[in-house]
């Protein structure tokens, strides 16, 4: 063997004349090949003028006296080329570029990926370290994301994007305190935009939701009165329908009838007076609070449907199961029930809130016109939010009983004991000279949330 296996030095010979010779070739050799710096990889043609000791890599399709020498390492010594074809695994130091490369086996190859060629790594930590969990982690005080300007090659747009495999999957921006969740930007579950809260990081609350579809936005907790903090109620317009409407020649809640007989939910009073109840504008809208007062303390049910002149539907068949003929049904809550000292009419509004809104909830209040008239003298209709001394409000007919109309907000917070939604109180009064009441309704314009 004359030559050593990887860098090719020429080995001394038995009885070989001029040693010196073979001994500077191979530290000649050593100078180029240890701490190999290239000025280029990308010459597929010597230049011109090559100073001595200077290294090129061949780029392909070589020519000159570089041809048929692709990929070796070219050194000017002495005043002509040297080629060394490389091994696996030898580094190279390219000049131009500033960056070390290794020899494959086929080919010239970064040895270490530049900014811009990073691909496909599976953990990146940045003053942290990355793990499964968190294969992008970073650890800093600021970070800056800036568009790329139009004289730069860009458009000068920056757009972030984030995608999520299904709709019941999560794409967010989770923001946290001392490792846990505070606020949470984005499609939670579903794919609509929700802006939601956290006290602990368990249980989350939705302040802002937006209709992918619509674009609307709810605020399923409201708006906040930011100087006082309280509640801002929003009113919803909605179709106008009847709570309350009584034509027959009646006087002053309350009222009381006799009971004849109870089945089921029905009751049946003694004499044909279920129009001075319940009447056929109110069905699906309201269910109206009756009492027995003949039971101690007076038990409580509510009319949803008028069935005849004398024979009217309650909601539940229990609140009626202990009830029996004879007893005194009272129209008008009895002194006291809670904060009713006015002894007004309650009135459930969940079947209009179900059949026009589409849900049933605690209203903050309701937007209500009120008809009222008598046949012989002033009349008063009145509404409250719960009945209590000093709270009713209203209109009256006119001081010879001709109609009256009014239109007036009303706030609602007393808890209905058969829906979700919130209790209306009324009455109807008798002034002066006035012996009945004739004609009167209230009509539900819009609502509060």
């Amino acid at each position: 063997m004359d030559f050593s296996p990887r860098l090719a030095l020429p080995y001394l010979l038995p009885n070989q004349a001029q040693k010196h010779v073979t001994v500077n070739e191979a530290i000649g050799r050593l100078d180029l090949l240890v701490q190999l710096a290239v000025l280029d990889r990308d010459l597929d043609a010597p230049p011109a003028e090559p100073e001595d000791g200077a290294c090129w890599l061949v780029a392909a399709g070589a020519s000159g006296s570089w041809a048929g020498h692709e990929h070796a390492v070219a050194a000017w010594l002495d005043g002509a080329w040297v080629f060394i074809a490389p091994q696996t695994g030898w580094r190279a130091f390219v000049v131009d570029e500033a960056l070390l490369c290794v020899w494959d086996g086929s080919g010239w190859v970064d040895a270490v990926a530049t900014p811009g060629l990073l691909q496909n790594l599976s953990l990146l930590g940045i003053g942290t370290e990355a793990d499964s969990a968190n294969p992008f982690a970073a650890r800093l005080n600021k970070a800056l994301w800036a568009a790329k300007e139009t004289g730069d090659g860009g458009d000068g747009d920056l757009r972030f994007t984030m995608n999520k495999q299904d709709e019941t999957n999560v794409v967010s921006l989770l923001m946290q305190t001392d490792w846990s969740g505070r606020a949470e930007i984005g499609l939670v579950g579903d794919d609509d935009l929700a802006v939601r809260v956290s006290p602990d990081g368990a249980e989350w609350t939705d302040a802002l939701v937006v209709d992918r579809t619509s674009g609307r936005a709810a605020f399923p907790q409201g708006l906040v009165h930011a100087p006082t903090g309280q509640v801002l109620s929003q009113y919803l317009p909605s179709t106008v329908k009847q709570i309350w409407r009584l034509d027959a020649s009646r006087g002053a809640t309350p009222r009381t009838y006799t009971i004849s007989a109870v089945s089921g939910t029905t009751l049946t009073l003694d004499a044909a007076e279920v129009p001075e109840i319940y009447t056929d504008g109110m069905r699906d809208n309201v269910a109206v609070r009756v009492w027995n007062v003949s039971r101690t303390p007076a038990e409580a049910a509510w009319v949803d449907w008028n069935l005849s002149s004398s024979s009217l539907r309650v909601t539940d068949s229990a609140h009626v199961a202990a009830w029996s003929a004879g007893d005194m049904l009272r129209l008008g809550d009895p002194n006291p029930t809670d904060a009713n000292a006015l002894e007004m009419v309650a009135l459930d509004i969940s079947g209009y809130l179900a059949g026009q809104l589409g849900a049933v909830f605690p209203q903050a209040g309701v937007n209500l016109g009120l008809y009222v008239s008598s046949s012989s003298g002033p009349a008063a209709l009145q509404v409250s939010a719960d009945g209590a001394t000093g709270s009713g409000f209203g209109g009256n007919a006119l001081s010879d009983g001709v109609r009256n109309t009014m239109a007036m907000p009303l706030q609602t917070h007393v808890p209905s004991p058969i829906s979700d939604s919130n209790l209306v109180f009324l009455r109807e009064q008798l002034n002066g000279a006035a012996s009945d009441l004739t004609i009167c309704y209230v009509r539900l314009l819009g609502v509060y949330v």
